[in-house]
C-alpha cells in the first residue's frame, strides 16, 4: 500500500498568528505573518493511503464527501489516535509556504494541514523541507487539495533496464552487492533497494520517455519526480550538465504520461548520489534528501539514516539540479532554427 511520511505539530517551532489553529479552515492573518521551523530531531510518521478506483487517481485525500476516502493512519500522528490502530486523515486546507528570507517563487513549496479526529494534528508537504530552516506562510492554496502520492517517488519501473557490470539487469531484479555502472565513477556496488506498487492513472501515470528521446534505446518509464540528465545548448546552462525531472519533460516530442491500472516502482541506492544508465538514458540513482526519506517506512528511514550518517556524499547531488518552475525557462531558450526538445540536449523523434 502506497504511503507518504508527515509531521506532528509537536515537530514544529510556530511564531506569530497560529496557522493550524481553525479545524478545517486555513488561517488568513498567517499569511506574510506566521512562521514554522521543523525541529532537528522530527522524524516522519508514515500515514498509508487508500485503494481507490484506478479512474480516480491514487491521491493523499480529499475532503470527506463520498468521493474518495480519506488516507488511514497505522502509527498516526496525533495524540487522539492509539499507535497502530486505524484513523482517518484528511488534508484540511493547504498554504504556500517560503523558506525565510527568499523572495523567488521558485523556492515556494505546497504545504498541507492534517486532519485527524477534528483537529489540525499535523503536516505534509509537497516538496522537500530542510531541519532547522524557518519558513514563512505566503498564501493560501486551497481548501480542497487532491495530492498524487508518487509525487514524493523517485524511481524507476520493474523492467527498466540497468547498465551493471554483468550487463542490462531488470532493475527488480536487483539487490545490495550488485555493481551498477556510473558515468563518472566506474562500477558501484548497490546499498540499497525499495519497491512498491501504485494506482498508475491520472496524475500517478508513469512518465514514458520513447526510444531514442535520451540516447535510450527502448522506451523509459519514470517516476515524475525521478530526475534524467540535460545538457542544455543555449541558455546560461548552454553545455552544462543538469538533472530535470521527468514530468516537467511531457509534452516535448516523445515525452507523455502513460496511465495504466497499476504501476511497480523500484529504488536504487549506491554509496553516493550517482548519474547511472537506464535503458542506455542517463538518469539519477535515489538521492537521500527530505524527500527520499518521505517515502520510506520510518522505522527503515531511521535505520538508514543512522547508518549513514557519516556519509555526506549520499546527500551532495551528482550535477546541478533545476527546479521544475526553472525548467520551462530553460528548455524555450532557444536560438533560431532549433526547437525545445533540442536546446533541451533532447533529441527529435
Amino acid at each position: 500500500m502506497p504511503f507518504f511520511g508527515a509531521w506532528h505539530l509537536r515537530d514544529l517551532i510556530l511564531s506569530g498568528p497560529d496557522p493550524f489553529g481553525s479545524t478545517g479552515v486555513a488561517n488568513v492573518d498567517a499569511v506574510g505573518a506566521s512562521t514554522f521551523t521543523l525541529l532537528p530531531e522530527a522524524r516522519p510518521y508514515r500515514v498509508d493511503l487508500p485503494r481507490v478506483d484506478p479512474s480516480d487517481g491514487d491521491a493523499l485525500s480529499k475532503e470527506a464527501d463520498g468521493r474518495r476516502g480519506p488516507a488511514t493512519a497505522k502509527a498516526f500522528i496525533g495524540d487522539a489516535c492509539d499507535p497502530g490502530a486505524a484513523g482517518d486523515v484528511e488534508i484540511a486546507f493547504s498554504y504556500v509556504i517560503r523558506p525565510l528570507g527568499s523572495a523567488d517563487p521558485a523556492d515556494n513549496v505546497t504545504l498541507h494541514a492534517l486532519e485527524a479526529e477534528g483537529a489540525v494534528q499535523g503536516i505534509a508537504s509537497a516538496g522537500r523541507l530542510i531541519a532547522g530552516q524557518s519558513y514563512l506562510i505566503v498564501a493560501i492554496e486551497t481548501s480542497d487539495p487532491a495530492v498524487p502520492s508518487n509525487e514524493m517517488a523517485v524511481c524507476f519501473a520493474a523492467g527498466t533496464l540497468i547498465a551493471t557490470r554483468r550487463g542490462p539487469k531488470p532493475v527488480e531484479t536487483l539487490g545490495p552487492g550488485d555493481r551498477i555502472q556510473t558515468s563518472d565513477n566506474g562500477f558501484a556496488a548497490v546499498d540499497w533497494v525499495g519497491r512498491w506498487r501504485v494506482n498508475g492513472m491520472g496524475a500517478s501515470a508513469p512518465v514514458r520517455i520513447s526510444a531514442g528521446v535520451l540516447g535510450n534505446d527502448r522506451p523509459l518509464f519514470l517516476s515524475g519526480q525521478h530526475r534524467v540528465l540535460l545538457r542544455p545548448t543555449a541558455g546560461p546552462l548552454a553545455g552544462e550538465e543538469v538533472l530535470v525531472a521527468a514530468k516537467t519533460l511531457v509534452g516535448l516530442p516523445g515525452v507523455a504520461r502513460m496511465p495504466c491500472p497499476r504501476i511497480e516502482w523500484v529504488h536504487v541506492l549506491l554509496p553516493a548520489h550517482e548519474v547511472i544508465f537506464a535503458e542506455n538514458a542517463r538518469a539519477e540513482s535515489l538521492l537521500l534528501g527530505q524527500q527520499a526519506f518521505r517515502i520510506m517506512e520510518p522505522v527503515q528511514a531511521r535505520g538508514l539514516r543512522d547508518a549513514l550518517s557519516d556519509a555526506p556524499l549520499l546527500r551532495l547531488p551528482a550535477r546541478p539540479i533545476v527546479p521544475p518552475v526553472k525548467v520551462g525557462r530553460l528548455i524555450l531558450q532557444h536560438r533560431a532554427g532549433l526547437g525545445p526538445a533540442q536546446v533541451a540536449g533532447l533529441q527529435r523523434v
